[in-house]
């Protein structure tokens, strides 16, 4: 071996053990990420990573839109069975364009003597005027509420609106306001089977988009505008022009004579991920009770 090799080789051995070192010491010794760069709310930061001593500056809230409120236009019960209640509250929005692509909200159930006894929550959405009805209204719903008192009132409250804008067509080209149609609707008294009545209707969507999820609601009335029954449903994997069947039924007889039935069928265009990427099958119907 001559010296030039030699210091080439010693050269080598030098260098495999620089970088063993290197390599134990940054594994013996990690290197903890410092503020302002960790994605952790360290003291001194407004928000993460940013304001206060960090050089980068937070983005400033968005502006609040300038939107009617949200209007709620009655709140009722409906006796479903033995200690088994049907929540419902009609609100409407008059906003053209802007609707809340989700919202929580909390029945507020009272006993005959006054006092709060309990309350339900959960979250939905509520669509520009121009997605409702020819009204601008929707149901809320929570069916089989159980509770063991008589209930005296029930009231609703929204909270923590997100406000989201249809602006143009841009945003939804080819887009018609009235996406999910019922048609065929039937309803009637149950002859063979164990269920008192029945609704039935098939739903069509009229936009060339895909849904995964597309909400059915029925609100039944008596002779004085008075709800009696309601009940809901949910379709999945909705395709552009397709739509499925869909049956809701009740095992109790109501408090009055149904003078008319108000069907609703409504899908959250505000959401992104309700429109399908991926085609999928869903059930030809649903029976929720």
């Amino acid at each position: 071996m001559t010296s030039g090799q030699r210091t080439i080789k010693k050269a080598i051995i030098i260098l495999i053990i620089l970088f063993i070192i290197i390599i134990t010491h940054q594994l013996m010794f990690p290197k903890i990420p410092e503020p302002c760069f960790n994605g952790v709310l360290d003291i001194g930061e407004e928000k993460v990573d940013c304001g206060g001593v960090c050089i980068k500056k937070c983005p400033s809230p968005p502006t609040p839109p300038k939107v009617d409120d949200i209007r709620i236009e009655w709140v009722k019960f409906v006796k479903d069975g033995e200690n088994y209640y049907d929540l419902v509250a009609k609100i409407s929005n008059s906003n053209p364009s802007w609707g809340v692509s989700s919202v929580n909200y909390r029945f507020v159930v009272y006993s005959d003597d006054g006092e709060m006894i309990k309350t339900e929550k959960n979250k939905t959405y509520i669509m520009p005027k121009g997605f409702l009805k020819e009204e601008g209204v929707k149901y809320i719903i929570e069916d089989n509420f159980k509770l063991n008192l008589n209930i005296n009132k029930v009231d609703i409250e929204l909270f923590d609106h997100a406000w989201n804008e249809i602006k143009d067509s841009r945003d939804l080209p080819d887009f018609n306001s009235k996406v999910v149609y019922i048609k065929d609707k039937k309803n009637g008294y149950v002859t063979d089977g164990p269920e008192f009545y029945y609704v039935y209707g098939v739903t069509e969507n009229a936009s060339k988009y895909s849904f995964r999820v597309v909400d059915v609601n029925v609100v039944a009335y008596n002779a004085n505008n008075e709800p009696i029954a309601v009940g809901k449903t949910n379709q999945w994997d909705m395709l552009g022009g397709g739509g499925w069947e869909f049956r809701i039924f009740w095992r109790e007889s109501f408090s009055g004579e149904i003078n008319y039935i108000d069907y609703e069928a409504q899908t959250n265009v505000l959401d992104t991920a309700n429109f399908m990427k991926d085609f999928g099958t869903g059930e030809r119907y649903i029976i929720p009770r």
